[in-house]
């Protein structure tokens, strides 16, 4: 016979039907599929497919086939936030909009700005001459769209402001948003 799960009070948005997904496969390490999801929150399977495959595409959740079953449990992977702070590296990230999301301070020590001056801005009109460099080399359109860099190749960036080299990489966000992550080091 199966125990009845205490239920989290609703909250409004999809937000309560993912945080009880997230508490669920936290519970079920072997992981878990849509209808078993379904089944034990007591959520219909469509909403469970939709939350799921948000979770999936923030990489808070990982699929995995297992015969014909596709079993989705918490992933193992550290989300880009967490692991920001720690590049050994002057780096930006952007989103499908290209605006500056997060930089971090070596970025901020390097070219000597305030992380609020510049997050939320348009790469493209913030006031550092190395983000003007970078957006009209089109390195970032081209990783916001998904496509890999190169092969992993540096390219240079130089102008006024001196000479870098760069590296970007499609990145996707905790909150389902795309778009790129860039590390900026002087040539």
């Amino acid at each position: 016979m199966m125990e009845k799960r205490e239920q989290r009070p609703a909250l409004p948005g999809c937000e309560d039907g993912k945080a009880r997904i997230l508490d669920l496969l936290e519970e079920e390490t072997h992981g878990l599929s849509i209808s078993d999801i379904s089944r034990k929150i007591d959520l219909n399977r469509n909403s469970v497919a939709k939350y799921v495959n948000m979770l999936v595409i923030a990489g808070r959740v990982e699929m995995q086939v297992v015969g014909s079953a596709r079993v989705y449990r918490l992933a193992v992977r550290f989300p880009v936030s967490t692991l920001f702070p720690f590049l050994p590296d002057p780096a930006v990230t952007v989103g499908s909009d290209l605006r500056v999301r997060h930089v971090n301070a070596l970025f901020c020590a390097r070219f000597n700005m305030e992380e609020g001056e510049i997050v939320g801005v348009p790469v493209s009109e913030t006031p550092c001459a190395v983000l003007d460099l970078l957006a009209d080399a089109g390195y970032l359109e081209v990783a916001v769209r998904g496509k890999k860099d190169g092969n992993g190749t540096w390219h240079p960036l130089e102008g006024e402001c001196g000479a870098y080299v760069v590296w970007t990489v499609p990145a996707v966000f905790e909150d389902g948003d795309h778009g790129a992550i860039a590390v900026i080091r002087q040539d």
